[in-house]
């Protein structure tokens, strides 16, 4: 989550990586958004106010109590909504059609029905945070099986003086 990224590493960082995600999604009026292990919702709500619609899954129960909290906080704006399921799971059950998406999965990656259900929601961009290089890279590769190609990649260096690197990276859906 932002929030606990601004505890630990630096905040004028994590304000330059959510920048660079809002950058990235380009969301225009009207649109729907995907937050697909979306935390506390610190993408959805600070991205998703413009958004038509903002839909939020999360596997855990406390995180999604957090971004419930944080939701009321901005205002309780009715165009948000948070899942709590596993994004395997939870995203093929949904049959949602999204015109942009937000990734941010654990270290592990994405689960590869994760990504083809994400596929099937028909997003034209998909931004994707990583804090690993190399499940980035298998996740890229399922993706581009997908129809989507990398069109630009960002790190982030959101803990200073370690040997940890964030990345985000937009995907755009290939027209067939």
């Amino acid at each position: 989550s932002i929030a606990g990224l601004i505890e630990e590493g630096s905040a004028a960082q994590a304000e330059r990586m959510v920048e660079v995600v809002g950058r990235y999604l380009a969301l225009q009026p009207g649109e729907t958004l995907l937050d697909a292990y979306c935390g506390v919702g610190a993408f959805a709500l600070t991205l998703g106010e413009q958004a038509g619609r903002v839909i939020g899954v999360e596997q855990s129960s406390w995180s999604l109590d957090d971004a419930e909290a944080n939701l009321e906080a901005a205002g309780g704006w009715e165009h948000v909504e948070f899942i709590e399921g596993a994004v395997e799971e939870a995203l093929p059950e949904l049959d949602l059609h999204c015109d942009a998406a937000v990734l941010d999965p654990p270290r592990a990656g994405c689960a590869p029905e994760a990504l083809r259900a994400l596929a099937q929601a028909g997003p034209s961009r998909i931004v994707y945070v990583s804090c690993d290089p190399a499940t980035l890279a298998r996740d890229v590769a399922l993706l581009a099986a997908q129809g989507y190609a990398l069109v630009e990649a960002q790190p982030i260096d959101l803990f200073p003086q370690t040997y940890h690197i964030e990345t985000v990276a937009l995907m755009s859906r290939q027209s067939n």
